[in-house]
This record gives C-alpha cells, sequence and structure tokens, in this order.
C-alpha cells in the first residue's frame, strides 16, 4: 500500500511539472502573436511621421512612432495590442494625427522592427525606456498627455501610469486582469494556475486618481463587454467614464460610430484641459 500511494505521489507531482513546463512553453505562444517587418506606414497616406528607436535596460532595440500635426490638441501614447504590428493600426494612428493629436505609439520587442522576443516582463521593460525617452526629450510641456492603452496594450498603459502619471488614461477593449480576463476561457483558466503572466490592469491602477476613460464595443467576443464594466467599476478614481459602442466588437470600435467616439475622446481631451470632466 506504501509503495502505490508513494508511486501514485510520484505520478501526480511529474504530471504537474509537466505541466507546468507546456504551460511555460504555451504562455508566449498563446498570448502574443507579433507580426515582424512593416507593411505599411503613415507616409502611405501622406502623412509626415518620424521613427524612433530606444534601447531598453536589458540590451533590446524597441521602436516607435512620432506623429506631430500643427497645433495639436494633446500628446498621445499609445500601447497597442498583442497581434500584428503598428501597420495593422496606420490608419487608426493617422485618425489621431487627424483629429489633432500629437502621437508616440511603440511596437514591442519582437513585433515589427523591434529585437527581442514578447514577455510580460519584457513590455514593461520596453515601456520604461519609451516613456524615459518621452519625457526627456519629446514631451512638449505646453500639452496634456494622456497614455492610450487598447485591449492587452491596456495593461501596458496601466504600467506606464505607475512609472510617470500621466493627465489622463484611456483604456479601450480592455480588461482588469488576464485571469479575470480567462473566466471566458474555462480550458485557458485552468491552465492559468501554472502560468507566470498576469497583466494586472486594475493592480496598477489601485492609487490612481487621474481621469480615466473606458471605450468599449458591446459585440466584443474576445474581450467581453463584461469585463470592460468590471474594470470601470474597480477603478478606484471618481473622474472615470464608460463610454460603449453599440455594435463594435473588439477591433473596430473606432470604426462602428467613427463621429461619436472621436467626439468623446476630444472632450475627454479637452476637459483635461480645463481640469475637470463629465460623463
Amino acid at each position: 500500500m506504501g509503495k502505490t500511494i508513494l508511486s501514485l505521489i510520484i505520478l501526480f507531482t511529474g504530471g504537474l511539472i509537466a505541466l507546468k513546463l507546456l504551460v511555460t512553453f504555451l504562455e508566449p505562444r498563446l498570448t502574443f502573436f507579433p507580426t515582424r517587418g512593416l507593411d505599411y506606414t503613415p507616409t502611405a497616406v501622406g502623412i509626415p511621421f518620424k521613427e524612433i528607436s530606444v534601447h531598453t535596460e536589458d540590451g533590446q532595440t524597441v521602436y516607435a512612432w512620432s506623429l506631430k500635426p500643427p497645433d495639436p490638441i494633446a500628446e498621445l501614447v499609445f500601447f497597442h495590442g498583442n497581434g500584428g504590428n503598428l501597420s495593422l493600426w496606420q490608419s487608426f494612428l493617422v485618425d489621431m494625427y487627424k483629429h489633432s493629436f500629437s502621437v508616440l505609439a511603440v511596437y514591442y520587442r519582437g513585433y515589427g522592427k523591434s529585437t527581442g522576443s514578447p514577455s510580460e516582463k519584457g513590455l514593461y521593460l520596453d515601456t520604461r525606456a519609451l516613456l524615459k525617452r518621452f519625457w526627456d526629450e519629446i514631451h512638449d510641456p505646453n500639452l496634456r498627455v494622456i497614455y492610450w492603452g487598447r485591449s492587452l496594450g491596456g495593461s501596458v498603459a496601466a504600467f506606464a501610469s505607475r512609472i510617470r502619471e500621466p493627465d489622463g488614461l484611456i483604456l479601450e477593449a480592455s480588461f482588469p486582469s488576464l485571469r479575470s480576463l480567462l473566466d471566458h476561457y474555462p480550458v485557458l483558466k485552468l491552465l492559468s494556475f501554472f502560468s507566470t503572466y498576469r497583466f494586472e490592469t486594475i493592480e496598477q491602477l489601485r492609487s490612481a486618481t487621474f481621469p480615466i476613460l473606458i471605450l468599449h464595443g458591446n459585440q466584443d467576443n474576445i474581450v467581453p463587454l463584461e469585463q470592460g464594466q468590471l474594470l470601470f467599476d474597480q477603478l478606484p478614481t471618481d473622474s472615470k467614464y464608460l463610454h460603449i459602442v453599440p455594435g463594435a466588437h473588439h477591433n473596430d470600435v473606432q470604426s462602428v460610430d467613427p463621429e461619436s467616439y472621436w467626439n468623446r475622446i476630444i472632450r475627454f481631451s479637452e476637459e483635461l484641459n480645463h481640469g475637470q470632466d463629465s460623463s
């Protein structure tokens, strides 16, 4: 009997170790879907931009696009989601430019031309390097600063706000934490108990007092609206606002009703300049 129990314990322990190794192998492959190289840049539609390289403390080089319109109303530091690279979002960044926002948008390690491979820790190192460059050399002190993260980039933008506070934060199609999001994916939820990734958006914002705008489509089946609502409900700041876009899915929040979408963002920015906001 004793040998049987010992054998079962060894078998069980070996199974857990094997599962842990499997999750460690699969974790970055199920979290990040980078595209190397660049297919499109803003110059494809006649918008000037500057490509900036930033060196991280662990020796990687990440790249960012800087778009500066005439007479900008605010500065945006944009953090994209887990798929593609900035080429996928070049028309979106151009829309920011056309709405008079100065834009700095990074593509993380392993994405586009950036070196290395993505990981949660790596994205945070990229963010530290980017923000240092932004605040030391790029920031216009006459303009308000908004960090903007979409989807997984919401967690990165929240992390950025702990390094140096922005005047405002926009979280689009995002979630309170990776564990919370996986409530909608039961198999991945089980595997997440062996995972090292957390992407704790709400934990990064526990002491936030600056205004935060949540944008979410009510037809999002990747990050369901319940996650956006939960994120909104858990935010500690009194200056929090939720804008739901009817009919929008995960990747088209900006295009389903662009007039309402941009009007809300511009109002958020303008009221930051006046030190107030309203829902």
